[in-house]
């Protein structure tokens, strides 16, 4: 049973916002949360990341839609379609600046919405698995001859690119999974993505990234990696099957 996206909501019209949750229900989307401010999103995403946000362009309060879209790109990767009543000219200079996935005029339509919702999930699955373009330039590269430094604790510990077995997202860190423990960085899966190396690196998932090297067998849609089961997900599976041996 596939997992479903889930939506956060920013509304502070409680009768919209009614509105907004049962279409999403009827679509078969997760609605994580309703707020009703700029700020609340921001410290709301301090504990989940949805994979979606609806984002009212005329909050109250001290952030507006469109200044919470300013500050939610400054920290979060995550596509956000603005729902608005204004239409004047002026209001879409400032919200396109954004880059909104989509920009709604209320009262929303389902079907108008619904398609909005299926192309920013596809364009933002698309990003995520597009691999990291080489580069000549090691200038912001995390390694030095094949392995890298992380912070643990009190001290700085050398990690051996071989000895990686995965990297999962968690909200804004990471999880890097060595075959000695794991570590917990301060980086999004999409920024480390671009630092290890394709050729050994495959996303597979919105949330993980493997060392093809580890992957022990594949069950169904979950991969087997030193007894543990890592999820593929649907937009990566034919790319990672590609890229195996298979006889």
């Amino acid at each position: 049973m596939s997992q479903k996206h889930k939506i956060l909501i920013v509304e502070d019209d409680l009768v919209i916002a009614k509105n907004l949750q049962m279409m999403l229900k009827k679509m078969d989307y997760q609605v994580v949360k309703v707020l009703d401010s700029g700020e609340a999103l921001l410290g709301a995403l301090q504990q989940e990341i949805p994979d979606l946000i609806l984002l009212d362009i005329n909050l109250a309060g001290a952030l507006d839609g469109i200044d919470t879209a300013q500050q939610l790109k400054k920290t979060f990767d995550i596509p956000f379609i603005f729902l608005t009543a204004l239409s004047d000219r002026p209001t879409l200079e400032r919200a396109k600046i954004t880059e909104p996935q989509a920009y709604l005029i209320k009262p929303v339509e389902s079907e108008p919405l619904r398609n909005a919702i299926e192309i920013a999930l596809y364009k933002s699955a698309k990003n995520s698995e597009t691999p990291a373009k080489p580069t000549e330039s090691h200038q912001e590269s995390f390694f030095i001859n094949n392995h890298f430094f992380v912070k643990a604790k009190n001290r700085l510990e050398k990690v051996h690119l071989e000895d990686v077995l995965w990297l999962e997202a968690k909200d804004i860190y990471c999880v890097i999974k060595t075959t000695k423990g794991q570590y917990v960085v301060s980086h999004t899966l999409k920024k480390l993505e671009k630092q290890f190396p394709s050729a050994s690196f495959m996303r597979v998932h919105r949330s993980y990234m493997v060392a093809l090297e580890s992957i022990d067998a594949i069950e169904d849609n979950n991969l087997v990696i030193s007894e543990q089961y890592i999820p593929i997900g649907k937009t990566y599976k034919s790319d990672l099957l590609e890229r195996l041996r298979i006889i």
